[in-house]
């Protein structure tokens, strides 16, 4: 099996106030030009930054990366923007469709946005959309779909170019079992087809367990690790009850009770080993009860702080719903919170919102307005989207241009869990960054497409959502 990517001792180092965060360290990885491979870890352990570098995304500060022969480090950004296009597909956790196409144009994007042919484009976003069992919803905007629909039509987008890697970043996240379950088979036939690679992070078992190699991730290094079996499906018929017991083989004689010998001196001394040998036994099967129950107080805790973090991680869902320009530079965003559980009620507190836009490699502050975001308020996450809203403005004189014509905007937002209105019991504080790029108001969508060299007339999105980084 030829490699299609080769990674080499890649590292990518965060400063902070405190110091540096390595929040890859050291990686080197080879995946096979069909080959299935998932990373596993909790969050925070790199995964994510790590798929960002695969993707070329973002940059590592030490290392070498090669797909298909190819050395993507010393591309020019034009150059490596047009192979990802082609050679690198993403399906993500979060909604990165565009709001104001339909399923048809989100899946041609990619296409179109190459300076490809429309029809060409079009034809093969029917094609994948036909095959993903979107044929019915051409038409439908992003918020008229599900989540597995969207993720459908996500993977539709990813496959445009037939690419020879496919990064999975948690693309089973935030969908209900049934919805969870369809992304699972599709990814499972790809799998089987053997005309792709994909490379997965994840942190559940269902996904991991449909891979050919399983590698896990923590504090930023990469170890071998275990395919998991896929869980087995509950039987949908009653158990069958058998006797505790053994019965009694057949053939033994009858027995009957004998009488007790005489007493004699060994009587006391016997009495007095036998209560010496239950006391001993007292004991220690009062420390046993004891130990149990501090064990089972234990697994209590710590079964609590899992609900609280399934629940922050599983079933609530929060992303950037919309972003509009409002001129001036004054810009205009939604971020939006759902539960994905309509069985399980739960609060949130905040989220407390931050905003940046990227210059010379560094995260510069992007003062919000006020009433952007409340991080002091305790809400109740509904089944339905509730929308946050966030505004500030942004003309800044240097960015770096990522793509040409747009800023990189990222959006940090904090909130902390709870299963009670009140906040008692276990609380998880969850942090999120969403990432964008947003069109410079102050260049025209011809100026775009001149710098980028699109096509006349091809889509110039105002605003774009991207994988966390």
């Amino acid at each position: 099996m030829n490699p299609v990517l080769r990674a080499h001792n890649l590292s990518r180092v965060y400063p902070t106030r405190r110091g540096t965060v390595a929040a890859v360290d050291g990686v080197s990885l080879e995946i096979g030009n069909t080959e299935f491979v998932a990373v596993c870890g909790r969050s925070g352990s790199g995964k994510s930054t790590l798929m960002a570098l695969l993707g070329t995304l973002a940059r590592p500060d030490q290392g070498a990366l090669e797909l298909e022969g190819t050395d993507l480090l010393s591309l020019s950004p034009g150059k490596l923007s047009r192979l990802r296009a082609k050679r690198i597909g993403f399906l993500l956790q979060t909604n990165s469709l565009l709001p104001g196409l339909t399923a048809l144009d989100n899946a041609a994007l990619p296409g179109i946005l190459a300076g490809e042919n429309p029809d060409s484009s079009y034809d093969r976003a029917r094609q994948w959309l036909t095959r993903l069992g979107m044929e019915g919803r051409w038409d439908a905007f992003p918020q008229e779909l599900s989540g597995g629909q969207q993720r459908r039509v996500a993977l539709a987008r990813a496959l445009q170019h037939s690419p020879a890697l496919l990064l999975l970043d948690e693309p089973t996240s935030n969908l209900d079992p049934r919805a969870e379950e369809e992304i699972l088979h599709l990814l499972r036939e790809l799998r089987d087809e053997r005309k792709i690679a994909i490379f997965a992070v994840t942190h559940g078992d269902n996904l991991a367990s449909l891979a050919d190699r399983v590698l896990q991730m923590s504090a930023g290094r990469l170890t071998e690790g275990a395919v998991p079996r896929a869980p087995a499906k509950r039987s949908e018929h009653a158990a069958v009850l058998v006797p505790v017991f053994e019965a009694v083989p057949a053939g033994l004689a009858p027995s009957a009770p004998t009488a007790a010998p005489e007493s004699d001196w060994r009587g006391p001394l016997s009495f007095f080993f036998a209560t010496l040998v239950l006391g001993i036994s007292l004991v220690f099967g009062f420390d046993r009860v004891v130990a149990w129950t501090q064990s089972r107080q234990l697994w209590a805790r710590e079964e609590k702080k899992r609900v609280a973090e399934e629940i922050a991680f599983r079933h609530l869902r929060a992303d950037m719903e919309s972003v509009q320009a409002k001129g001036q530079g004054r810009v205009e965003a939604d971020l939006f919170l759902q539960n994905y559980d309509p069985t399980r009620t739960f609060f949130i507190l905040g989220p407390s919102l931050r905003a940046f836009y990227q210059a010379d490699g560094r995260w510069e502050p992007i003062p919000l307005e006020d009433g952007s975001g409340n991080a002091e308020t305790i809400r109740e996450v509904l089944p339905t989207k509730t929308l946050v809203p966030l505004a500030f403005t942004l003309l800044p004189a240097k960015y770096d241009e990522l793509i040409r014509g747009y800023f990189h905007i990222r959006f940090t937002g904090t909130m902390v869990v709870s299963e009670t209105r009140d906040a008692t019991g276990d609380l998880f504080e969850r942090q999120d960054d969403y990432y964008i790029y947003l069109k410079d108001p102050r260049l025209t969508d011809d100026q775009v497409r001149q710098r980028n060299g699109w096509k006349p007339g091809s889509v110039v999105p105002p605003w774009m959502a991207m994988p966390s980084h």
